[in-house]
């Protein structure tokens, strides 16, 4: 009956109310409720699942469920809306209509999450169940109807936990299932709302009709009864209609109203009964909708990766290796992503494929070596024999092409930099060419004005192809170690400050920001040091050195007293130290002067850390005790920030085999792996007081994004190298080994540049820290001056 008829049948009744009841669309489905189980009951149903579930993979004509997801929406909502109508014209609701009625903007906030943790890719990757009831839908889907059903809807990660294990002792999900399970498990409780919204609504409905009807119980016959009762089974809410009107004609002692409850007894014989568990299921449904939308909640905050690494095979027998479990989650990730696709190129069980991968890892002993590291298997130069192992010989025409694509990005790159150069400039003279050159035979005015148009037009020009490819290629991530309780012994490192002692004030700043750099990255075994120089003078020893030096040792000691460092943290060295150099004439400069400047002092600094002899430096005792054995030295300049948290990930990133420096002793050069990493510099948010239209025009985006990943830095992404800036992180033996004693003395200003290619410097883009930009234009010149200089100083090293 449509619901026109519905409204002629039961006077005063409102459009809502009837398309609720709305026959044709059959009874509203039971919710996905049964026996609740305990743990040990749980393992059983688990493996008596896995035995029955047969699965294959998803044909593209199978529907999958995201059509149905929808519908459950339309239909949450609808309850939603008529719930909502109910409760505003004063009617009791009970406690399932309250629950969905104060949570439905979390229940519909649940289609954006399912979309973007289950696309239809995904989606259509995961195996599907071949028999019925679920046939057609993917099997991760079963699991998660069979976890709902048994629990009632309520998530307990520890029955989770016990489910899977028992599960995959009988047949192993995938880890593509395991990550699509919390989505999965969304779908389903979102199903089993829409059921209970539709049983709570419809059960209200039916309830109101009920009251419809005795309210103007004299113009109804029992035949018009029997056409809504007939009505209400096609819904199936004929119990809830016949009860509520049980108890309307109870208070009807008119014996004029015989007729109709004669008619009650006819139509519902154990009105009692019912009633008793209409109330039961009311209770049970109350239950099942508080715990379904407490566990919308509760699947978002749930330790997913604990969840996987305790259920998962292959993340089970991953984690046997030592370096893939020191990884951190990202790293992990890409391992585990090229094991599926391994698996499926294969046709091999992803078991089957990490084991070989991990036979490959285990051959190769020692943390240091890349060789320990899955991604040298799975991207890197062990590639090949992976894949032949696993029977993908990879052919001689697809090392020829990856060959040639790697030989020919630099070519491709300044190729496309000098046509288009060449073109913009081409272009110019040829539109505006009779401007330039005047009247006359002037070619040569035209060849003139084409060569000063190169160096803007190329500027032009890169920043063009540089935004192209930074758009269009994916950032670089780099694979790292976790370091989840900071940083190991074995990894220890030294955050040093490059300064001048020149008055009291600035050594007060320098001390202040040495202690800011441990506050915001405590660690167990990292050590901060000044490493510092007098300013130029006429004579080597000048009247105030003495006096500006006990002041950096005062402000050293008192660092030290009030953050003192563990006995056992730093080989009995403190925290703070102070490294301090003598004068030395300098023929060039013509006066006395800190020996080749901030290189002079940091190639001291590494020879001090890979010799383990400090005698270059003052001794001033305990305050200059450097803690031996460390590996890794941060350098940072004065004015530079480094937010918390990022010592340690530079460390986990530089700790990472993959990423050791490997060095040809021949070439004195860094050949693999990288000897220096350069993390992204970004510009603080300016103070009110020092805002200027300089620095807003020219200082770019200000601030530290919380939610940003790794942007995209050309060399690095093209070339898998980057530009080494001065601050950074070096590798101490990678630093000794190729820069000690090998640039001339006097000849080199700007140094980073030519460290970071003879060292091999990475851009680690996704790790900041923060510097000023220029305010004013003059300090930009003279910035920009010192550069140029310097880099100009640099070509006969290019040319050599």
């Amino acid at each position: 009956m449509p619901p026109s008829g519905l409204l002629r049948l039961l006077p005063g009744a409102s459009p809502e109310l009837c398309d609720i009841l709305d026959g044709t669309r059959g009874p509203a489905q039971p919710p996905i409720r049964s026996e609740i189980f305990g743990l040990e009951r749980f393992a059983r149903h688990g493996r008596s699942l896995g035995e029955t579930h047969r699965a294959t993979r998803m044909r593209s004509h199978v529907a999958a469920f995201f059509p149905r997801l929808r519908n459950n929406i339309r239909t949450l909502r609808e309850a939603h809306r008529y719930l909502g109508l109910q409760a505003s014209t004063g009617y009791d609701l009970s406690p399932a209509a309250e629950w969905l009625l104060d949570n439905f903007h979390l229940i519909e906030a649940q289609l954006k999450e399912i979309h973007e943790g289950l696309p239809r890719r995904y989606f259509h990757a995961l195996p599907t169940l071949i028999d019925e009831p679920l046939a057609g839908l993917p099997r991760v889907y079963g699991v998660a109807w069979a976890f709902v059903a048994h629990t009632d809807g309520a998530f307990d990660d520890a029955l989770l936990t016990q489910f899977l294990d028992a599960y995959n002792e009988v047949r192993e999900l995938s880890l593509g299932e395991m990550w699509a399970l919390p989505t999965t498990l969304r779908v389903v409780l979102v199903e089993n709302l829409r059921r209970l919204a539709e049983r709570v609504a419809t059960g209200k409905a039916a309830r109101e009709a009920a009251n419809l009807c005795c309210d103007h119980i004299e113009a109804l016959t029992t035949s018009t009864l029997d056409t809504l009762l007939g009505e209400m089974t096609r819904r199936g809410v004929e119990q809830t209609f016949l009860v509520q009107m049980g108890q309307r004609l109870q208070d009807h002692r008119v014996p004029d109203h015989t007729r109709y409850r004669e008619w009650l007894r006819n139509a519902m014989p154990e009105l009692a009964r019912v009633q008793t568990q209409l109330t039961a299921d009311q209770a049970a449904d109350n239950l099942s909708v508080s715990n379904a939308v407490t566990s919308l909640r509760a699947i978002g905050d749930a330790d997913w990766p604990g969840i996987v690494e305790r259920t998962s095979a292959l993340m089970r027998l991953m984690l046997t290796s030592a370096t893939f479990k020191a990884e951190s989650a990202a790293t992990r990730d890409r391992t585990l992503h090229r094991i599926e696709a391994l698996a499926r190129r294969s046709r091999r069980d992803e078991v089957s494929v990490a084991r070989t991968l991990l036979d490959r890892m285990r051959a190769n002993p020692g943390m240091a070596h890349a060789g320990t590291a899955a991604s040298y298997w799975l991207h890197g130069e062990g590639a090949t024999s992976l894949l032949r192992a696993l029977g993908l010989p990879e052919s001689r025409r697809m090392r020829a092409v990856a060959a040639l694509a790697r030989s020919a990005v630099l070519p491709a790159y300044l190729g496309a930099l000098v046509l288009g150069t060449v073109g913009l400039v081409t272009w110019m003279v040829l539109r505006h060419g009779t401007g330039l050159v005047g009247t006359g035979d002037a070619g040569w005015l035209t060849l003139i004005a084409a060569a000063l148009m190169l160096f803007p037009a190329s500027e032009a020009v890169v920043a063009v192809i540089n935004r192209l490819i930074s758009e269009s290629v994916e950032p670089a991530h780099l694979p790292r170690l976790a370091l989840p309780q900071g940083i190991p012994l074995e990894h220890r490192v030294l955050v040093a400050i490059p300064a001048l002692l020149t008055n009291s004030a600035s050594i007060g700043q320098l001390a202040h920001r040495l202690l800011l750099h441990h506050l915001a990255n405590p660690e167990r075994h990292a050590q901060f040091a000044l490493l510092t120089d007098w300013a130029d003078a006429a004579v080597a020893h000048a009247a105030p050195d003495d006096a500006l030096l006990a002041e950096a040792r005062a402000r050293i000691r008192d660092l030290n007293a009030r953050y003192p460092a563990a006995d056992d943290a730093n080989g009995g060295a403190p925290r703070f130290i102070l490294l301090h150099r003598e004068r030395s004439f300098s023929e060039s400069e013509q006066c006395w002067i800190g020996d080749e400047r901030k290189r002079g002092k940091l190639e001291l600094l590494v020879a001090a850390l890979a010799e383990g002899d400090a005698g270059a430096f003052l001794d001033l005792g305990r305050e200059s005790r450097i803690a031996p054995d460390t590996p890794y030295l941060v350098t940072l300049d004065s004015d530079t920030q480094l937010p918390p948290g990022r010592l340690r990930d530079l460390v986990g990133v530089a700790a990472h085999p993959d990423n050791q420096p490997r060095i040809d002793p021949a070439r004195r050069i860094v050949t693999q792996g990288y000897g220096i990493l350069q993390p992204r510099v970004v510009t603080p948010l300016p103070a009110p007081q020092h805002f200027t239209l300089f620095h807003w025009l020219f200082a770019g985006q200000c601030g530290i994004d919380p939610y940003s990943a790794a942007t995209s830095e050309v060399y690095q992404d093209l070339f898998r190298e980057g530009t080494f800036t001065g601050k950074g992180l070096l590798n101490v033996r990678a630093m000794h080994a190729v820069l000690s004693g090998r640039l001339p003395k006097g000849q080199v200003l700007s140094h980073d540049l030519l460290e970071g290619s003879l060292a091999r410097c990475a851009a680690v883009t996704d790790i900041t820290v923060i510097e000023d930009a220029p305010f004013h234009a003059d300090v930009a010149a003279a910035r920009m001056h010192r550069w140029t200089r310097g880099d100009w100083q640099l070509l006969p090293f290019l040319l050599a």
